[in-house]
């Protein structure tokens, strides 16, 4: 396992890359975007202890959403490679509720960007707006 260490506005994936690890964060936040036509729709921010690019235990996937700093952050990083071998001595319904959790936070993930909800829960308007919004898309383009 290595540290990632990132600032505001460090990309640490983007969506549609290859999944090949994922992210537990150590400290700092970490905005998690979906695009959805001409927007980038928030659907989660993940905070100390929260796992980011979970869909990299799955096999030959892709991330579906986007990662982005909003300030100082540390992330652990864990290769998908590693997670596999502490999984190989779990019992099989781990990994099956495992895939079921990542399946239906995917799905979550699609239903909120599709009808462009922008909750208070997951973000403040005044924390992410139309213009912090257009300087990711620069980054993420």
């Amino acid at each position: 396992m290595e540290n990632f260490k990132g600032s505001f506005r460090t990309v640490v994936f983007k969506e549609g890359a290859k999944a090949n690890k994922l992210f537990v964060v150590r400290t700092g936040e970490v905005l998690c975007l979906k695009s959805s036509k001409d927007r980038l729709i928030p659907i989660f921010l993940a905070k100390e202890g929260d796992i980011i690019g979970e869909s990299a235990i799955l096999d030959n996937v892709i991330h579906t959403y986007s990662a982005i700093c909003m300030g100082p952050v540390e992330l652990i990083e864990v290769s998908s490679f590693s997670f596999k071998q502490v999984m190989n001595n779990a019992p099989i319904w781990i990994h099956d509720l495992m895939t079921t959790m990542i399946v239906r936070f995917q799905d979550i993930g699609n239903l909120i960007s599709e009808n462009r909800i922008v909750h208070s829960k997951i973000i403040s308007e005044d924390y992410y707006n139309p213009k912090l919004e257009n300087e990711f898309k620069k980054l993420l383009a």
